[in-house]
């Protein structure tokens, strides 16, 4: 069996309070372990990083470093099977989307010591949610076409991420001849003016520039 020796010196004991006073993340301290969110979750059961009782155990330690920067909190699927079976209501899927602005956040630190580095399936993750929004902002709905060669030209780095996307092409003209994506932009300019109101009521609420 493998132990884990950690350095609790080297622990950030507030981070468990920088999670709880961020959205989503209150009810972090009534976490006792019993472990039915990992037993509940799919991706856990996949064998993939993500382990919700393990999560939330590093961030009780102020293990701040290595959840911020692991690909764990990047492979929510916000299924709620966790939160459903939660009996202390902490909502782990709320927690989840709590690290990842967190972690957004840090990794433009002006305090160097206090930056962490977005993992690789985070830039992607976080990339792909920007292009949405955006996408949202200029149409009043996601223009799928639209997104995701923004997606590719920005997110995975011009120019790399032009030729990567030149093997989704075949893909992406099958779902045009299907109809399940746009060829044409959405051209409901109420919709634009409206959706673009409510992002600007919660960038004023957020106080987001």
């Amino acid at each position: 069996m493998n132990v884990q020796t950690i350095d609790l010196d080297a622990a950030d004991s507030n981070f468990k309070n920088v999670v709880a006073a961020e959205e989503g993340g209150e009810h972090i301290k009534k976490c006792f372990q019993c472990s039915s969110c990992t037993l509940t979750c799919p991706v856990a059961d996949a064998g993939l990083d993500l382990n919700p009782r393990k999560i939330i155990r590093q961030i009780l330690l102020g293990l701040r470093k290595e959840v911020l920067e692991s690909d764990a909190i990047w492979q929510c699927v916000s299924c709620y099977e966790c939160t459903d079976r939660c009996p202390q209501n902490v909502r782990f899927t709320e927690i989840i989307d709590a690290l990842r602005s967190i972690a957004v956040r840090e990794s433009h630190n002006k305090d160097k010591s206090r930056r962490i580095k977005l993992s690789k399936e985070g830039k992607f993750k976080h990339s792909l949610d920007t292009r949405f929004t955006e996408s949202v902002w200029l149409w009043g709905r996601t223009w799928e076409a639209e997104m995701i060669g923004r997606y590719f030209v920005y997110g995975r780095g011009f120019p790399f991420g032009v030729f990567v996307g030149f093997k989704y092409v075949s893909m992406i003209l099958g779902m045009l001849k299907k109809y399940k994506i746009e060829f044409i932009p959405p051209r409901n300019s109420k919709a634009r003016k409206e959706v673009r109101e409510i992002y600007k009521r919660a960038k004023k609420i957020t106080g987001e520039k």
